[in-house]
């Protein structure tokens, strides 16, 4: 083998180990740029909204279960916890959706641009927002198919967004609080 196609292999390689390595950039910027444009489609695309809601439902449960309980394990409170799971799930149900998340995320993303580059700006591009949230968050992989995205630690505490895998294409599949 000549010189020259060893040289273009390992660029071919580099390449696309670098373009592998930078698809959850990509998505997280497309969820951002969705987020600016009030694309629900889009977003619901690199979102799985019902995936999200199942693991807050479950999250939200866990949290009241595990602080101490009034009501006693007699039928009125069965009918309390019947009654609390069903407000759970009908707030996840209406506050999870494309809507609702394009809402919560633009205002905190152009705050992020408003501390990063100064009020004097006029409306942030999708990449500003991109930069200012990459600026805030600490990136990392935990394996092949699974990227996270944490906040820096505030008063209210830490925000994680778990990215994951399916074939070439990553999505926002669960928010850990």
């Amino acid at each position: 083998m000549n010189k020259k196609a060893v040289i273009a292999c390992t660029l071919a390689i580099f390449l696309l180990a670098g373009l592998l390595y930078s698809l959850p950039y990509v998505t997280i910027y497309r969820i951002i740029a969705a987020v600016e444009a009030k694309d629900t489609r889009l977003l619901s695309e690199l979102v799985d909204f019902p995936q999200i809601r199942e693991n807050l439902k479950r999250f939200i449960g866990t949290k009241l279960q595990s602080e101490p309980a009034d009501t006693k394990p007699d039928a009125w409170g069965q009918i309390q916890k019947s009654m609390i799971s069903s407000i759970i799930t009908g707030a996840v149900e209406e506050i999870i959706t494309p809507e609702g998340l394009a809402s919560f995320m633009e205002k905190r993303l152009e705050a992020m641009v408003v501390v990063q580059e100064g009020a004097n700006k006029g409306k942030p591009t999708p990449w500003q927002l991109f930069s200012a949230f990459i600026s805030h968050a600490d990136l990392a992989y935990t394996s092949l198919s699974e990227f996270i995205i944490a906040s820096k630690e505030t008063d209210a505490g830490q925000v994680r967004l778990v990215l994951r895998r399916n074939g070439m294409t990553w999505r926002l599949t669960n928010i850990e609080y």
